[in-house]
């Protein structure tokens, strides 16, 4: 996996991984019309049964208004979303079943307009304050709860694994009461 490019896109990643999606950063999706390329954040993708799970977040700030309406427009395009698709088709193998894809956008800054905006777009926008508290501390309770491996430790003493470093820190902040 490319090393994401912000510590917030690899707070996504380690999350998404932790669920356990096969995660990609700085996926190319995309040429733009002057030659560039459009690439998605982060993406994970799962097969659950006859089902592909797609989860294509997007990490910034919303606080542009119009124009960062319409940089969402371009980030999760119908193009960039079929070459998503079919990225994770060929990768996993799937070659029968539905496709769940949803787009979300992590924002560490935003404002209500353009989040109202976002969410016309079919894009379910997380200020970053909230998905910290509701999604990454849940995952990391959730896995240390039932861990994919028998650990002799459980509970609150077990660590999540070495490489989710950022997963980690937020854990040990938690669990000493760095945190509010």
């Amino acid at each position: 996996m490319p090393f994401a490019k912000t510590w917030t896109e690899e707070l996504v990643a380690e999350w998404l991984q932790l669920n356990g999606y096969l995660v990609e950063t700085g996926l190319p999706a995309g040429v733009t019309a002057a030659g560039g390329r459009y690439t998605a954040d982060v993406v994970g993708a799962k097969v659950s049964g006859n089902m592909l799970e797609i989860i294509h977040v997007e990490v910034g700030q919303l606080s542009g208004g119009r124009q960062s309406v319409a940089s969402l427009n371009n980030k999760f395009s119908q193009n960039v979303c079929v070459a998503i698709e079919n990225y994770f088709k060929r990768k996993l193998g799937f070659v029968a079943g539905k496709v769940n894809y949803q787009k979300m956008y992590v924002a560490s800054f935003w404002t209500k307009p353009t989040v109202n905006g976002a969410k016309q777009l079919g894009i379910n926008v997380r200020p970053l304050p909230d998905f910290i508290q509701q999604e990454v501390f849940q995952v990391i309770q959730n896995w240390k709860r039932q861990p994919p491996h028998r650990p002799k430790t459980k509970g609150s003493i077990i660590t999540l694994p070495e490489s989710h470093w950022l997963l980690q820190l937020i854990d040990y902040f938690k669990s000493y009461e760095l945190l509010r």
